[in-house]
């Protein structure tokens, strides 16, 4: 049995049969907010807006760091549309 490839970390949807699934690093444009390669976003509605729809309140010089691989998942409230 070959194993599977790992993620191209340049692509953000790294499983096209799972669209709702995106990796992270691709569509982040901020500078203070550092994704590691293989951090991914799980959302039924935009996997791809996690900086737009998740990033609401960033003031002053800190940054946002999420680790190499991190699991990211929407709040219950995106998931149902609530």
């Amino acid at each position: 049995m070959v194993p599977p490839a790992p993620a191209d970390p340049t692509i953000v949807h790294p499983m096209p049969e799972q669209p709702r699934v995106a990796l992270l690093k691709p569509p982040i444009t901020s500078p203070p907010i550092e994704v590691g390669d293989l951090s991914y976003y799980e959302d039924a509605d935009d996997p791809a807006a996690f900086e737009t729809r998740n990033v609401l309140y960033h003031y002053g010089p800190e940054k946002l760091v999420i680790a190499e691989k991190a699991p990211q998942a929407p709040t219950p409230s995106s998931a149902t549309g609530h």
